[in-house]
C-alpha cells in the first residue's frame, strides 16, 4: 500500500483519531420493502452529469509548483472579468481570470507568499468572498512545528494588495490533530453572519488527508469565530464506501430554495479520493451516504485518473461548471485544475449507483465505460486487482436477487471471469456468483473478513465462450444462494456466513484484463 500523499509536501503525520463513528448501516432503520419491489434499475442509458473538459491550468509560471490545487471562484461580482479565480500553489496563493470559464489568464505572480511563522511550511486553500467593497480570503498555513490552522486577509482588490490578520480558526480538540484547513468561507446576508466550513483531523495512513468536516460562526470575518458545538459535522461512511476513510475539502453554496449544497472530497481507504454532493436546510445537518458521489475518477492515463481533490462549482448562463484539481499518475506528483460542465445525455457510469474500483488502495482511473445500454470494463486495471463496480444504493433487505445480462468479451479463458456481488457490507465482506469463475463454468463465493472461499462450482471455464450473453440471477434468501442462467438453476448451496440485513449489490469482472459487459441490471426483494 502506498504511503505517498500530498499532504506530506504541507508537514502532516500525525496519529490516526480514534473518534467513534457510527457504521451507517446500521445508524437508522430504512421501511421494509415488498416482495418483488425493484430497489435498483439500471439500463446504463444516457443520463445527466459532468461532461469534463479536461484541464484549465497546470504550472507554467515560474513561482508555481507541479501542485496546482483548490480552486476558489468569485463570478459576476465585484466588477471586472465575470470569472475570478484564486488557487494554491503548495507556498503560494495565485490569481487567475476568465471571461468564459475556460480560457484563463493569470497573474505572473502570487498574491500571497509565506510572511508570517505560521505559514512557515506551506500557505494554500484560499476561500474568498467579496462584502460591500471589501475582498475577503481564509487560506491554510501550517508554521514550522506542522500545526495547520486557517489565516485571515483582506483586500481592496481581487488581485491585492491583501492585508494578512493572522490565525483565525486552530485545534482546541485531540481528534483535529493540530490540523484545521480546507476553509469555505460565506457571508449570510439573512442572519448577517459569518458562516465557515473547515476540516480537521489528519488520516495518518494516507499521509495527513482531512478526516472530518466541521463549522464556525462570527460576526466579523477576522473573528473571533465560534466552533459549533456538535462538530464535526459530517463524519466518514466506515463502511468501504467512497467516503469510508475520510471525508473533506468543502465548499458551500445556497440553493434556489434556501438550503445548502456542500461539495465534498472522500476517501475510500488511504487513496483514492472523489468528488460528492450534499445538502443540508441548515447548512448544519447534512447526510453523507454512497449515493452521494457525484464526480468518479477519470479514465486511467487521463489527467484525473489518480484522484478527484477540492470541487468549487459556478453557475455560468444557466449552467453549472465544476471546477477541482486533479492528480494524475504519471511520474512525480502532479495536480492540474480541470473543468467540467452539467450536461444532460452522458453516457457515463451514474455515480449515484456505482462507484468504480480496481485495487483497495489503489487510485488508477476509471475501469468502465457506458454505451449501447450497457457497461464494460476496460481491461485496464493494475496487476493483480479487479475491476468492480461497487454499489452505492442500500439494499434495506436481507433477502433479494441481482439479475443482469453478462457478457464475456475476452479470448482467453482465464479473462471471462465475470460475477454477480450480493450482501456486500464493505470491500471485504460479500457473496459472488458467476461465470468461469474459480475455473469453473459457473461458480458461487463468498469473501468474509477478507478471505476467498469458493461455496460451489460445476463444469470448466472453457465452457464459457466469449461474446455470449447470459442472463444471470443470484437469489440470496436466508442462507441459500442461487444461481440462474436463462430462467435455470445452475448451481445452489447453503451458506450462513453473511446475513446483514441492509447491504449493496456489485458487478466485477474479476481479472485485471478481462473485459465484460453488463445490461440490465435490477435488484428486487424477495
Amino acid at each position: 500500500m502506498s504511503q505517498h500523499s500530498r499532504r506530506l509536501f504541507l508537514g502532516a503525520g500525525a496519529a490516526l483519531s480514534a473518534a467513534p463513528l457510527l457504521h451507517p448501516l446500521t445508524a437508522s432503520a430504512a421501511p421494509a420493502a415488498r416482495a418483488g419491489q425493484v430497489l435498483l434499475r439500471d439500463t446504463f442509458g444516457a443520463i445527466s452529469g459532468w461532461q469534463r473538459h479536461g484541464t484549465v491550468m497546470s504550472q507554467s509560471l515560474p513561482w508555481e509548483t507541479s501542485l496546482l490545487q483548490d480552486p476558489c471562484l468569485v463570478y459576476a461580482t465585484g466588477g471586472g472579468p465575470r470569472f475570478k479565480m484564486w488557487y494554491g500553489s503548495l507556498y503560494y496563493v495565485g490569481y487567475a481570470t476568465s471571461e468564459d470559464g475556460v480560457t484563463w489568464t493569470r497573474a505572473a505572480e502570487p498574491v500571497l507568499s509565506r510572511t508570517l511563522d505560521t505559514e512557515h511550511n506551506n500557505l494554500n486553500q484560499p476561500s474568498v468572498v467579496y462584502l460591500d467593497g471589501t475582498w475577503h480570503m481564509t487560506y491554510f498555513g501550517v508554521d514550522a512545528e506542522g500545526r495547520g490552522r486557517v489565516h485571515y486577509a483582506s483586500a481592496a482588490q481581487p488581485g491585492g494588495p491583501w492585508t494578512k490578520h493572522g490565525v483565525v480558526l486552530e485545534s482546541t480538540m485531540p481528534w483535529e490533530d493540530d490540523y484545521i484547513y480546507n476553509s469555505a468561507l460565506y457571508y449570510d446576508p439573512r442572519e448577517r453572519t459569518w458562516k465557515i466550513w473547515y476540516t480537521a483531523g489528519k488520516i495518518a495512513s494516507a499521509g495527513g488527508e482531512p478526516e472530518y468536516i466541521c463549522y464556525a460562526t462570527a460576526k466579523n470575518a477576522a473573528g473571533p469565530w465560534t466552533k459549533y458545538a456538535g462538530n464535526p459535522i459530517v463524519r466518514p461512511m466506515r463502511d468501504g464506501g467512497w467516503a469510508s476513510f475520510g471525508i473533506g475539502g468543502p465548499n458551500v453554496r445556497r440553493t434556489a430554495d434556501g438550503g445548502y449544497e456542500m461539495r465534498v472530497l472522500g476517501w475510500q481507504a488511504d487513496y483514492p479520493s472523489r468528488g460528492g454532493k450534499l445538502l443540508s436546510r441548515d447548512g448544519i445537518s447534512w447526510h453523507l451516504e454512497r449515493a452521494n458521489l457525484d464526480l468518479d475518477l477519470g479514465v486511467a492515463g487521463g489527467p484525473e485518473d489518480g484522484m478527484i481533490y477540492r470541487q468549487f462549482v459556478v453557475r455560468h448562463e444557466g449552467t453549472d461548471y465544476v471546477y477541482y484539481n486533479a492528480k494524475n499518475n504519471r511520474p512525480g506528483w502532479n495536480e492540474t485544475i480541470e473543468l467540467a460542465v452539467w450536461r444532460d445525455g452522458q453516457e457515463i457510469v451514474d455515480p449515484a449507483k456505482w462507484t468504480m474500483t480496481q485495487g483497495t488502495a489503489i487510485p488508477s482511473g476509471a475501469s468502465f465505460e457506458v454505451g449501447g445500454n450497457r457497461v464494460t470494463s476496460l481491461g485496464n486495471a493494475v496487476s493483480g486487482a479487479t475491476q468492480t463496480l461497487q454499489g452505492n444504493v442500500v439494499i434495506p433487505v436481507l433477502d433479494y436477487e441481482l439479475a443482469a445480462e453478462v457478457t464475456p468479451h475476452s479470448s482467453a479463458v482465464a479473462d471471462r471471469d465475470a460475477v454477480l456481488m450480493t450482501r456486500c457490507t464493505d470491500r471485504q465482506n460479500y457473496y459472488y456468483a458467476g461465470i468461469a469463475s474459480w475455473g469453473q463454468q459457473y461458480a458461487i463465493g463468498v469473501l468474509a473478513d477478507g478471505v476467498n472461499t469458493k461455496l460451489a462450482g460445476t463444469g470448466t471455464a472453457s465452457d464459457i465462450a466469449p461474446d455470449v450473453p447470459h442472463r444471470l440471477r443470484f437469489a440470496v434468501q436466508g442462507s441459500a444462494l442461487t444461481l440462474y442462467d436463462d430462467d435455470r438453476v445452475v448451481l445452489s448451496v447453503v451458506d450462513p456466513t453473511l446475513i446483514p440485513p441492509r447491504s449493496y449489490v456489485g458487478l466485477q469482472s474479476s481479472t485485471p484484463a478481462g473485459r465484460t459487459s453488463f445490461g440490465e441490471v435490477s435488484v428486487r426483494a424477495l
